[in-house]
């Protein structure tokens, strides 16, 4: 019996407002064996649109955090961010996963997966604050904040497949799965 192939994890990170979920969305909705990882994140409940997450109180993350319920934690902007200890169980099960997630965890990934993948999606500075303000949960202040840190360094050793997302989210998609697939678009991962 042959054993069986662990699943791959898909790193998404990239400036505030560049299409990070409505990217990672969409990629799940092409590949259905993809699948999105829920984020614990201490905010409340956004009014409409935006991830699905788990918004849950910091005395409650902070509780999980210590208890090991977390596969990776961080925190941005004044929130904490957090991934599922069982991440680790879906990937051993053949399970491939996509998630968004904190440049400041980058080169903690190649200690934890043995078949991973970073996706840097980006666009121009003009682009990043028409969509922070199109989403409207930032002030301005908090705008220009985020489109400070817009540019970052990829850790060493780190190649990753760099999606400037200027034009649609299809043409974005599309890139994705020919990285993902270079012999073939349209198989799904295994």
């Amino acid at each position: 019996m042959a054993a069986m192939r662990k699943g791959r994890f898909l790193a998404v990170v990239g400036p505030s407002g560049s299409g990070k979920d409505t990217i990672i969305d969409a990629c799940c909705e092409q590949l259905p064996n993809i699948k999105r990882v829920k984020r614990y994140i201490t905010r409340q409940q956004q009014k409409a649109g935006g991830e699905d997450s788990y918004n849950i109180k910091l005395d409650a993350f902070q509780k999980l955090e210590l208890d090991g319920g977390f596969a990776f934690s961080w925190s941005a902007h004044g929130l904490k961010y957090g991934l599922p200890i069982t991440i680790f169980d879906e990937i051993n099960a053949g399970k491939s996963l996509i998630a968004n997630i904190s440049r400041s965890i980058l080169d903690q990934l190649s200690d934890k997966f043995e078949y991973y993948e970073v996706i840097l999606i980006t666009a121009s500075d003009k682009i990043l604050a028409e969509r922070l303000e199109e989403r409207g949960r930032e002030s301005k202040a908090q705008i220009e904040e985020r489109l400070a840190r817009s540019s970052f360094t990829i850790p060493k050793g780190i190649s990753p497949l760099i999606i400037r997302n200027e034009t649609t989210v299809e043409d974005a998609v599309s890139k994705i799965i020919a990285s993902i697939y270079p012999n073939n678009s349209k198989r799904l991962i295994k």
